[in-house]
Order: C-alpha cells, then sequence, then structure tokens
C-alpha cells in the first residue's frame, strides 16, 4: 500500500521556499494517490479482477506521473517528502 504522511509534507512546504501554488498542487496529488491506494487495496479475489480496479489502477498510474513530473520540475518537493529518518541518497 502507497502511503504518504501529507500533514508532515504540508509542514514542510510551508517552512520552504516552493512557491504556494505549486505545494497545493503537490499536497493534493499527494493526498489523491493515498485515496486511491486504499480505494486499490483488495476486499477479494474479485476485486482484482474487476472493471473497477482497472480504472483506479490507470487514475493511480496517472497520479504517479504527475508526481514524478512535478518533482523532476521542482526537486525539493522529493526532499521535503521523504519519510522521517529517510537514509537514501
Amino acid at each position: 500500500m502507497y502511503f504518504t504522511f501529507v500533514e508532515q509534507v504540508r509542514a514542510r512546504l510551508s517552512e520552504s521556499d516552493v512557491p504556494t501554488p505549486v505545494a497545493q498542487a503537490y499536497l493534493q496529488v499527494l493526498g489523491n494517490l493515498n485515496a486511491l491506494s486504499l480505494l486499490m487495496a483488495p476486499h477479494g479475489d474479485d476485486d482484482l479482477d474487476s472493471p473497477d480496479m482497472a480504472q483506479l489502477t490507470r487514475l493511480f498510474a496517472q497520479h504517479q506521473r504527475r508526481r514524478a513530473k512535478m518533482e523532476d520540475d521542482h526537486p525539493i518537493l522529493a526532499v521535503l517528502s521523504r519519510p522521517t529518518g529517510w537514509q537514501g541518497n
């Protein structure tokens, strides 16, 4: 399951120099990804092959691409959305 602690990212963005419209759009994308992830959690075997799941998967992929584009345009977004204690590069 996908999850980003949106409130933590919101607090970090408020202390950054990211333009407000960009920050708001990014937070919306993160929130949508969280919501879609919850909706995509299967509740039974029938859910995995349903047309609804295919649509949710497409929406999730679109939002992931939008997030990646925003992070390419504003690399600080990727840094600000990292979980606490993140140890990567």
